[in-house]
């Protein structure tokens, strides 16, 4: 079982990482987040929209609703602004998940009733949450090789080394 002082370093290394590399990807411009790069996504906008995708996913199924279907390959938010603002809002709610989430929310199964299929399995919300913050940090290692191999330094990735952590002075 998590604890909300997990989530709350989770959420908020997600967000330090989340800052750098939309940093960078502003920097790089729309041409080359679009270019297609050989990405499980093909491109750096479409891997940082499916990790939004997933998120909203994750977030929808722990309060007990399913998530829209989205075609595979789709960009839901294909303009840069709009991603950007959904990634925000994102940011936002697991901030104030490690805040609200009780330990024995947390420990309830989800249950989802899938009209247009097999029922989702009953899943407690505390490995939801795990996995929401495991999938972002798979996919943004994805982004940061792409960036990488452009020669561009998108910073530490190491929780201990996150500021404001305080294991290291400055």
């Amino acid at each position: 079982m998590i604890t909300n002082e997990y989530i709350d370093e989770m959420a908020t290394y997600a967000r330090w990482q989340n800052d750098n590399i939309y940093r960078c990807c502003e920097e790089i411009g729309p041409e080359e987040r679009k270019r297609d790069r050989g990405m499980f996504f093909g491109s750096i906008h479409n891997t940082l929209d499916h990790i939004c995708v997933v998120n909203r996913s994750i977030l929808t199924l722990l309060n007990g609703t399913l998530p829209e279907r989205n075609p595979p390959g789709h960009a839901v938010w294909s303009d840069w602004e709009e991603l950007k603002s959904v990634r925000l809002e994102q940011d936002d709610l697991l901030s104030k998940g490690g805040q609200e989430w009780t330990k024995d929310w947390l420990a309830e199964k989800t249950t989802n009733r899938d009209p247009h299929g097999d029922d989702l399995p009953a899943i407690p919300r505390w490995v939801m949450v795990v996995q929401l913050f495991n999938h972002q940090t798979h996919h943004r290692s994805q982004v940061t090789s792409a960036l990488h191999s452009m020669g561009i330094d998108y910073g530490a990735t190491d929780i201990p080394w996150r500021p404001g952590a305080g294991f290291f002075a400055g």
